[in-house]
C-alpha cells in the first residue's frame, strides 16, 4: 500500500481513482491509504498551496529512486 497525506491551504481537491469510479474528497489533513502499483489516481488541479506526502512501502521504490528507506520502516531477519 502507499499512503498519501495533503496539507496546504487550499480547498474543493478532489482525489480520483477511475478504474473503481470513485472520486473523494481531499481537504488539508486527509490521508489515503490504498495499492498505488496497481489503482490508476489522480488529483484535480485545485487554487491555492498544497502538499502531498506520500509513503511507500515496497522497498523496491526506494531502491529506485536511490533513496534508503527509514530504519523503523525496515524489518531484519535474524537467523
Amino acid at each position: 500500500f502507499n499512503i498519501l497525506t495533503t496539507m496546504g491551504n487550499y480547498s474543493n481537491a478532489r482525489m480520483s481513482m477511475p478504474s473503481l469510479q470513485l472520486e473523494f474528497r481531499y481537504d488539508p489533513g486527509c490521508m489515503i491509504a490504498f495499492p498505488g502499483r496497481i489503482m490508476r489516481h489522480g488529483v484535480h488541479a485545485v487554487e491555492g498551496d498544497q502538499i502531498a506526502w506520500a509513503w511507500y512501502m515496497r522497498d523496491s521504490i526506494h531502491v529506485y529512486a536511490r533513496v534508503l528507506s527509514c530504519g523503523w520502516a525496515r524489518v531484519d531477519y535474524k537467523q
